[in-house]
């Protein structure tokens, strides 16, 4: 059940987040800040899981392309047409947090997907 809930709550906030305006202006949560202090509370919340270990496998897996996967990105940021350059510094923007903190466990995870967040809407934003 802490599985479900934990992954209604990230879809909500990833579904959330697409309507958020420039300026994150908004209730908590509809910014990066308050994303990361809801990820943080349900990861609390949640506390262990039995999906802690595929979390952790699949951060293991991840770790070894992640060299690959930023040279891809770094890539599509310098060589995407104008007016994909935004939409690739983005994506980089993403990989590169996931890519400096695997998460090892459903809280960690939910943590990340707050932090990326933020880091796309710096990209976003050119910060």
């Amino acid at each position: 059940m802490k599985n479900v809930l934990a992954a209604l709550a990230v879809a909500c906030a990833l579904a959330a987040s697409a309507c958020v305006p420039k300026d994150g202006g908004g209730p908590l949560g509809s910014t990066s800040a308050g994303y990361h202090q809801i990820a943080v509370g349900v990861g609390t919340v949640i506390g262990k899981t039995k999906a802690d270990e595929k979390v952790a496998k699949a951060s293991e897996q991840l770790t070894k392309y992640c060299g690959a996967l930023q040279a891809v990105a770094l890539g599509a940021t310098l060589f995407a047409p104008e007016k994909q350059r935004n939409i690739a510094a983005m994506a980089a923007a993403a990989v590169n947090t996931v890519c400096a903190n695997p998460p090892a466990d459903v809280a960690a995870a939910l943590t990340i997907v707050a932090d990326s967040y933020a880091a796309v809407l710096e990209a976003r934003d050119g910060v």
